[in-house]
């Protein structure tokens, strides 16, 4: 629409807008996914005026890339309320156990994913880095949490971590390979009643325990990542969660906020130290990001054995 006098134009002259001022006016309307009208792109002048068959066309042409950038958006707002559905939705607390988890990506969405939940006198909990960030990632992402789910019955039941990595990782060969991606993946399973717990570690390498008497013990294996070798394989590891002890496994983006990046044990481990609830501690990582700005995705989950007074 293109009024070039709204003064002289019946429709409009009595518009509050139109007496106050305005004279020109040109609009093009805004539609969202569904075709239902959102809004106009508008030219605005307080002076009569006229467009040109050229000037209409770039006002149509903007219209059209502002109606999808709307788009976008709103895709993308699904997407963030998605990812973040998949997650963990409260903390978990059983006895002296208490289980919480954090994801703060870079962008909108990212390639990081926690998981945590517990089936009898089992608490299972695991990480994934996906290379990348952004939608590409996520999307990856996604994939990897629903195949490491599908191997949760079995892990709680005993079997053994490095089998059902390996079966994860068979599942996914495809997947990675044609977006020439890979994810490096921490998985464990935790006995409430002994704090027996079994681990894989893919290649991400950023686990470590608080003991009770303060000190800072590194989870680590020499596995690569899913993705990176097609017939690879991984191995179990194992340790014990005493009274007191307290976990924290988290993603690379961690590293970029502290001071320390290189020996980042001792920073981390003195965070985890000055926090007795998981919640807290994840309260504080959050705030890093907040004070220095993130260039990747930072996801952590803690594990207390909190010491029974």
């Amino acid at each position: 629409m293109v009024v070039e006098d709204a003064r002289e134009d019946d429709r409009f002259a009595g518009l509050p807008i139109v007496v106050g001022g305005v004279r020109f006016y040109a609009g093009a309307p805004l539609q969202d996914a569904g075709g239902n009208l959102v809004g106009t792109l508008c030219l605005f002048d307080d002076q009569p005026g006229s467009l040109d068959a050229e000037q209409l066309q770039t006002l149509e042409d903007l219209a059209a890339w502002a109606q999808q950038e709307l788009a976008a958006t709103g895709e993308m707002t699904r997407a963030v309320e998605v990812q973040a559905s998949m997650l963990p939705s409260a903390p978990l607390t059983s006895g002296e156990w208490a289980i919480d988890g954090v994801c703060l990506p870079a962008l909108a969405v990212g390639g990081d994913l926690f998981d945590y939940g517990i089936v009898g006198d089992v608490v299972h909990f695991g990480l994934g880095d996906v290379m990348g960030k952004g939608t590409g990632a996520a999307l990856l992402g996604a994939g990897v949490r629903s195949a490491i789910r599908s191997t949760h019955a079995a892990v709680v039941a005993g079997v053994d971590l490095g089998v059902t990595t390996t079966q994860v990782a068979r599942g996914l060969a495809a997947d990675l390979a044609r977006a020439e991606s890979f994810v490096a993946l921490f998985e464990a399973a935790v006995d409430l009643d002994d704090g027996y717990l079994r681990y894989v570690d893919a290649g991400m390498g950023l686990c470590l325990v608080v003991r009770a008497d303060g000190r800072i013990e590194r989870l680590s294996a020499d596995n690569l990542p899913i993705g990176v070798l097609p017939d690879d394989h991984w191995t179990e590891q194992q340790t014990t969660l005493e009274l007191g002890d307290r976990l924290l496994l988290f993603s690379d983006g961690l590293l970029d906020l502290v001071d320390d990046p290189v020996s980042w044990w001792e920073p981390i481990g003195r965070l985890v130290s000055e926090h007795d609830d998981p919640s807290t501690l994840l309260d504080a990582i959050a705030l890093l990001t907040v004070a220095t700005v993130p260039t990747d995705d930072v996801t952590a989950v803690a594990v207390y054995r909190r010491a029974v007074s």
